[in-house]
């Protein structure tokens, strides 16, 4: 009887140990979000240029990129590079991360027809037109 009083326990203390470590991450995720973003000297820039069109990524750490498109080559993206991380600073600041998207929860199911199911295979003669290689 001992024995088995042990096992009641250890189930006991695994949940409880999991449920301490839910609490953690979420007064975690919690500080993190009531935490200005943390200035940083890393910053990340990121130019495609394809046809008369260039796109922007702007990236720091711990922000979701910013992202913009620039009619014209490399000629037209350095004179605004400086106002386009001014606005990327200005957006982190406000909110570093996207917010979730919501999405609409699916459909139900459509139900089975009712009625009379056919429980024939195919006729075999569909397969017998496809010749076989193997």
């Amino acid at each position: 009887m001992a024995k088995e009083k042990g096992k009641e326990k250890e189930p006991k203390a695994e949940a409880k140990a999991e449920a301490q470590a839910e609490a953690q991450a979420e007064a975690q995720a919690e500080a993190e979000k009531s935490e200005p973003r943390k200035p940083s000297d890393e910053l990340k820039i990121v130019i495609v240029l394809k046809g008369d069109r260039s796109l922007v990524g702007i990236q720091a750490p711990d922000c979701d990129p910013v992202f913009t498109t620039i009619e014209g080559g490399l000629a037209a993206v350095k004179p605004q590079l400086n106002a386009l991380v001014k606005s990327a600073n200005a957006q982190w600041d406000a909110n570093p991360k996207n917010p979730k998207a919501k999405m609409p929860e699916p459909p139900p199911a459509p139900p089975p027809p009712v009625g009379r199911q056919s429980t024939r295979r195919a006729a075999p003669a569909a397969e017998a037109e496809q010749p076989s290689f193997f």
